[in-house]
């Protein structure tokens, strides 16, 4: 019959997936990290995320009832910090056959990326230093096994699977970021499968980028510099969700706020919720703190660096480093120096410019990343996508929306579903 002639295509496709998988099993990937004596540092460290991450516990145990992703083997390029390792363990109990976890870059905490690689079933590599050189090999080495689905962080992931075109193909991915999704749209990667874009989401752009990357990154920048905000000049460069997030923190520390961006309509935005806007090169000179938050590259080149004033400490708080052209900052240096951990001093024609964690995330470099209940609306988006992928084989292909009833789901999670 017709339904038996599918279930055998199906079981011949399977066996296919299983006979590539089992390829690899004598050439498994092995963790690159920075010191596997911390899993139990990390696993100390994780207690306290594990008790107040109640969405994420309650994810957890339905999923060791429900086993969604059982057989699942996930791929995951995306922070490797504590919450990320309580959001693993939920997918294990889902019955994920395997992980492979590739840090982000300059935001691996190495306790974490410790414990997690002492998990079964599961691969890390993250190392505290990693360059992009780095990532780039890692994606590109993990993307030699088949995978079912993709966790991207920065479209990363979705780029090396452009370029090396396997003989495998998920069942669909998730894309975290704004620069994601910019990266797909300026390279023209059309995928053939399924891309939930989680920054699409109003709930992910209202919660997580304005209310939450508003306080970790000037919680990242107080740790970092240890200095007053109340007076000082702020210049955010971008003003979309997280750069009026941030912006709106700053000021209310007392910081007097400046802000740019290229779209008339943010600007004039910002010029109305109170921040002194102008053209870039008016308010270069006179900020003592530049923030950029764009998710492009090269933001901050040579032509700006050379306007910035004497004693600025600038940062980022974008998901790439490359918003500020650090290579071009050493290059126009007379002199550098390391003043203390994540602070480095350039000497730029006699003016002294402070950078902060070599300009990667502010928040995740210097602090913990956004606040564990932000976290946990956002990892509710995550999971939710990926049950969606995973029971909704019909999901259009390419870079695409979260459905709505997702980001009902996940608000009303936040709101009622823990009491």
């Amino acid at each position: 019959s017709f339904f038996n002639y599918i279930s055998r295509a199906m079981l011949k496709q399977e066996t296919k997936r299983r006979n590539y998988i089992e390829l690899w099993v004598t050439n498994v990937l092995t963790s690159r990290i920075d010191d596997p004596s911390l899993s139990g540092a990390g696993a100390e460290r994780i207690k306290w995320y594990r008790e107040k991450m109640a969405v994420v516990r309650a994810f957890r145990e339905r999923y060791e009832r429900e086993r969604p992703f059982a057989g699942k083997r996930l791929l995951v390029c995306m922070h490797c910090e504590p919450k990320a390792a309580v959001r693993t363990e939920a997918l294990l109990a889902g019955g994920a056959e395997r992980i492979v976890f590739v840090g982000n870059l300059g935001s691996t905490k190495p306790d974490t990326a410790a414990y997690l690689a002492a998990l079964p079933n599961v691969t890390v590599l993250a190392r505290r230093g990693d360059t992009l050189e780095d990532l780039q090999r890692s994606v590109a080495e993990a993307m030699e096994e088949p995978f079912d689905l993709l966790m991207d962080n920065g479209a990363s992931l979705m780029q090396q699977y452009w370029r090396q075109r396997g003989n495998w193909k998920p069942l669909g991915a998730i894309e975290e970021t704004r620069s994601g999704r910019l990266i797909l749209d300026r390279e023209g990667i059309r995928p053939d499968f399924p891309v939930l874009v989680i920054d699409d989401s109003p709930v992910k752009r209202l919660v997580e980028n304005e209310v939450g990357v508003g306080q970790s990154v000037v919680d990242g920048f107080m740790r970092a510099t240890s200095m007053l905000i109340g007076g000082k000049r702020v210049l955010i460069i971008g003003y979309g969700w997280c750069g009026t997030g941030i912006s709106q923190r700053f000021r209310a520390l007392g910081a007097v706020t400046m802000a740019y961006d290229t779209d008339p309509l943010r600007l004039l935005k910002a010029k109305l919720e109170g921040h002194i806007v102008g053209r870039l090169e008016e308010l270069l000179p006179r900020a003592d703190v530049v923030c950029t938050v764009t998710g492009r590259f090269d933001v901050i080149g040579e032509r700006e660096l050379r306007l910035l004033r004497d004693g600025v400490v600038l940062c980022n708080a974008g998901h790439y480093n490359m918003e500020i052209d650090t290579a071009c900052l050493g290059e126009i240096a007379q002199r550098c120096e390391r003043m203390q951990d994540g602070v480095d001093r350039y000497i730029v024609d006699g003016k002294r410019i402070y950078l902060l964690q070599n300009a990667n995330p502010l928040n995740l470099a210097s602090g913990a990343g956004n606040p564990i209940e932000i976290m946990e609306l956002g990892y509710a988006l995550q999971l939710l996508s990926l049950e969606r992928i995973v029971k909704a084989p019909g999901l259009p292909a390419g870079a695409q929306p979260l459905p709505d009833d997702i980001n009902t789901a996940a608000c009303e999670l936040a709101l009622w579903g823990t009491e």
